[in-house]
Parts: structure tokens; sequence; C-alpha cells
């Protein structure tokens, strides 16, 4: 008897491993796909579906220094175009660096998965000032 308890312990920490590691490569699949909507909303001058992707947080952000609707303020952002070169996810948030050098930022939400900061480069010492972004919230 004392034998089947670690093996029943051993699949249980097996199994629960093995869902983890798909969940974050699930959570990367959408970080990924999540982003590159964006890019290419913002690409082709698509506000709304653009603005979809941001968080409520930033979203406000962007109203807010702009004076005027998500919609009409991305345009106003200055991006690279580039493509998806890497993401990690941690969590409840995620990093996705571009092929252009630029960051982009992502939190999970209630909704999913929504952009926190984009348009976000290395800037000085990283331990004093690690990103300066376009737009964050």
């Amino acid at each position: 008897m004392r034998r089947s308890r670690p093996l029943v312990a051993s699949a249980c920490a097996l199994a629960a491993l093995t869902a983890g590691g798909c969940g974050q490569s699930d959570d990367r699949a959408t970080v990924r796909s999540t982003t590159e909507r964006f890019l290419a909303a913002y690409k082709a001058d698509e506000g709304d579906t653009a603005c979809a992707a941001l968080s409520q947080d930033t979203r406000k952000e962007l109203e807010s220094q702009e004076k005027k609707s998500c919609a009409e303020a991305i345009g106003d952002v200055e991006l690279k175009e580039g493509a998806v070169d890497r993401v990690e996810v941690d969590i409840t948030n995620a990093k996705v660096d571009l092929d252009s050098g630029e960051t982009v930022f992502l939190s999970e939400e209630a909704v999913g998965w929504r952009i926190a900061a984009v348009g976000c480069k290395p800037e000085g010492e990283p331990r004093k000032r690690p990103m300066d972004c376009e737009l964050q919230a």
C-alpha cells in the first residue's frame, strides 16, 4: 500500500506540470495573436480594431492625452513596424519583443490578454529606466 501513494502523488504532480505547460503555451499563442492583430490593425489604420486590443486603462490614457477617441488617436502613436520575434509569459503579464527593436507589454484581464504598453524601447541603464514607451497606462 505504501508504494501506491508515491506513484499516485508522482502521477498527480506530472499531470499538474503538463497541464501548466499547456496553459502557458496557449497563453503565448494568445499573446502573440493579440499583438499581431493589434499591429495589423494599426498598420491598416483600423482604429476600432487596434483599440479593442488595448487594456481599458491604456485606452483611457491615450484618450486623455490626445483629447479624442481611441480610434481617432491610435494613429498618432509612433510605432515601428515589426514582426513578433519573441514572446514571454509570466502568469498574468507578457512581454513581446518585435524584430524592429520595440517591445509590447500585455496583461491578462477578465476579458483576455490586452496590451498595456506599446512602442517600448530600452533607454539608459536598465536598472534605472528599463523602457520608454510611446503609449502606456
